[in-house]
């Protein structure tokens, strides 16, 4: 089936980012007020349940009543340390892909002015004087605007000044594991090779988990990172602490996969009738790989200049400003240093962790920190790696 010859919004791409733009488009738009025509163009045929999403849930988004798992504590691990926080009132959560395309999927049903296309492979983008031209494996598509959540292309990550965040996780079975149901477990860090390794552990009921193990690293190419990334064999370093943590008896009911570049993005840019979102935006905080807060205050900001657009005929988009610029500057010094000296990194997390209280640590990993939780985190780091971070990121810019 062909696309249409016209739309107003043409999104590139149905993940996180595509999905929560029309579904604040719905939840933004006045009862009386007709929607812009939204088309999502996406390539895969078929969905698969590949995606969790955690967060701190302290925010109303039209995706809150699908959140399938909360939990008021949290914990950190080193090999000598553990940090404890808690917060009932805004706990650690968890979203599934499936949840979130259910609740998308409905709004997108049910208006007459929103499709998604599958099987639609996106070649190029094409300004034109009055708009922009989509060209597909369908055909081609007119819009007022395009909104490109599309993995960033290579040119556009500054891999130098950064890391990948490579992992692999599973859903496991195990009557009576023994976790607390009440503790998420985000960072146990382990012996790792030449990179930041950790094991992240969400209890799901008495008889489920799901386990990660991540690794932070300068090459995703490496072998400990490659390990990692096949998608339906359990990695040698994730079986030995399943076997060691849990006995033999667990058994893997899904798996989930992700290499995410922790590193600045510059995102593609071609007028004003364009604009970058998701990843491909830098829509993902680079220092720590969370996305789905920052995703929804972006989709939301979008969602906002749409329905003006829509009313004004001034199809105009700016990129939203998600994090402030100290964060940013922060995150690079901090991404310089780790790339440098991953030996360290853990401590360097433990200590932060530990020089926090529960509201600075949401706040902080939500991209909402204040100055003053700004300047405690700075104090807790040690001034000489970090110094000369700072000093190689300086001269870079300069």
């Amino acid at each position: 089936m062909s696309l249409p010859a016209s739309t107003d919004v043409a999104i590139l791409g149905a993940g996180l980012a595509g999905l929560s733009i029309a579904t604040w488009l719905d939840d933004l738009l006045p009862a009386q007020d007709k929607a812009p025509r939204v088309d999502l163009l996406e390539s895969r045929l078929t969905d698969a349940p590949d995606r969790t999403w955690c967060f701190w849930d302290h925010r109303p988004h039209p995706f809150r009543e699908m959140i399938s798992h909360r939990w008021p504590r949290w914990c950190f691990h080193s090999t000598d340390q553990r940090v404890d926080r808690e917060d009932h009132e805004a706990g650690y959560a968890m979203l599934s892909s499936g949840d979130v395309r259910q609740k998308a999927y409905g709004v997108i049903a049910g208006r007459d002015e929103f499709h998604l296309r599958r099987g639609v492979d996106v070649s190029q983008v094409v300004a034109q004087p009055s708009g922009m031209r989509v060209d597909t494996s369908r055909g081609s598509i007119e819009a007022q605007v395009v909104i490109d959540t599309r993995p960033p292309p290579p040119e556009a990550l500054s891999a130098q000044q950064g890391v990948w965040q490579v992992f692999h996780g599973v859903d496991i079975r195990l009557a009576d594991h023994g976790y607390d149901l009440s503790t998420a477990r985000l960072m146990d860090f382990q012996s790792g090779s030449t990179g930041v390794e950790f094991v992240y552990l969400l209890p799901l009921d008495a008889d489920r988990l799901l386990v990660e193990w991540t690794c932070f690293h300068a090459d995703y190419r490496d072998p400990a990172c490659q390990a990692l990334m096949s998608p339906d064999q359990v990695p040698p370093p994730l079986r030995q602490w399943l076997n060691t943590h849990l006995g033999d008896r667990w058994q893997v009911e899904r798996h989930e996969t992700g290499c995410l570049p922790m590193m600045p993005v510059q995102p593609p840019r071609s007028g004003s009738r364009y604009l970058s979102a998701g990843i491909r935006g830098g829509w993902m905080r680079p220092a720590t790989g969370y996305m789905f807060v920052s995703c929804q205050r972006g989709a939301a900001n979008v969602a906002s200049q749409l329905l003006k657009a829509h009313r004004s005929g001034q199809w105009q988009l700016t990129a939203p400003d998600l994090r402030s610029p100290l964060l940013e500057w922060m995150d690079g010094v901090f991404l310089n240093a780790m790339r440098r000296h991953p030996d360290r990194a853990a401590h360097w997390f433990m200590a932060l962790f530990a020089a926090t209280n529960a509201a600075q640590q949401r706040r902080f990993l939500s991209d909402e920190p204040s100055l003053a939780d700004l300047l405690v985190i700075m104090r807790a780091l040690p001034a000489r790696p970090f110094l000369a971070a700072a000093m190689r990121r300086l001269a870079r810019v300069t």
